[in-house]
């Protein structure tokens, strides 16, 4: 395997004609740029310099390999000029992944915005599932995740977000009389909005806290993996439903549906879990990333009061 650092010699000498001057230009010894002509030629098995007088030249063979050395050579001095020109500027791209609805109702607003006031910045979001975005995440595809506890990758540093908070809705009208008195078993009779027909894992959860307990049967009215139309169903009065707050915080719905927490003296708020955010070891020493985490991070934006 031909060395980069050999193509650097290989160029040096070609434009100073002399294994000397090309010692000078690198700042190492003569015998150090002649030993490294020797075992890439050795490597290639054929000759790269003659003599002219008192000048090297290339050979057929040399001219052709420092056509592509010479161009492989500025090409990486500009991408490592460039490297270290996005440390600490606010350029290159930013990747961010997590879940479908998290990223709908509360990332890409957050992003939209943050696009928008940095312009040179390229913003990738990533809506997807866990197992897939864990992958992306592993492999330096994605610089951000923001998933579950339960779903976060063995690596990376890791913040916490906060609680990501769910609540029941039901529609405003006379055939859904909830009260803060209304047992478990009233509320299953209601009929409801489902994310999930085998068990809606926020549904179960929400009953499980505010209940301590599980309905036993569940009256299933309509079946829709959106929690955003979900909201519209149940404005549409088709049944109550359970939602992340975070969804609702930003819907059209929120004004047009009546929430159960509403109903109640405590405001005791139930918790689906935490959410985290995760970024690669050491990333934050990038301007962009540094931004990119102080404004995930922010009192202004944060997970708790959406």
């Amino acid at each position: 395997m031909i060395e980069t650092s050999q193509l650097q010699t290989l160029v040096a000498v070609t434009k100073a004609k002399s294994f000397s001057k090309a010692a000078e230009d690198l700042h190492v010894t003569q015998s150090a740029i002649s030993q490294s002509i020797k075992n890439l030629e050795k490597k290639l098995e054929v000759k790269l310099f003659k003599r002219s007088g008192k000048k090297v030249v290339l050979t057929p063979e040399g001219e052709k390999l420092y056509a592509l050395a010479n161009g492989f050579i500025a090409k990486l001095d500009d991408t490592l000029s460039e490297i270290q020109a996005d440390k600490d500027t606010m350029s290159g791209k930013i990747r961010i992944g997590t879940l479908t609805g998290f990223g709908k109702s509360w990332l890409a607003p957050i992003m939209l915005d943050y696009a928008k006031k940095f312009p040179e910045i390229k913003v990738g979001v990533n809506l997807g599932f866990q197992e897939e975005l864990v992958r992306e995440f592993e492999n330096y595809r994605l610089d951000f995740l923001i998933l579950p506890e339960e779903a976060l990758p063995n690596v990376g540093e890791k913040i916490l977000l906060g609680d990501e908070k769910t609540v029941l809705v039901f529609p405003d009208n006379e055939d859904f009389k909830l009260t803060k008195d209304t047992t478990l078993e009233e509320l299953s009779s209601y009929p409801t909005i489902l994310f999930e027909d085998e068990g809606d894992g926020l549904y179960m959860r929400w009953c499980r806290q505010r209940f301590g307990r599980i309905p036993k049967m569940v009256n299933g009215r309509y079946i829709i993996n959106s929690h955003g139309n979900m909201l519209q169903a149940v404005q549409r009065g088709l049944g109550v439903a359970v939602v992340p707050k975070h969804v609702i915080g930003r819907s059209y719905y929120k004004d047009k549906v009546v929430t159960f927490d509403d109903l109640l003296d405590d405001k005791k708020e139930v918790s689906n879990g935490k959410i985290y955010l995760v970024y690669h070891k050491g990333s934050d020493e990038l301007l962009r990333v540094k931004k990119t985490l102080e404004v995930l991070t922010s009192s202004e934006t944060p997970l708790t009061q959406v």
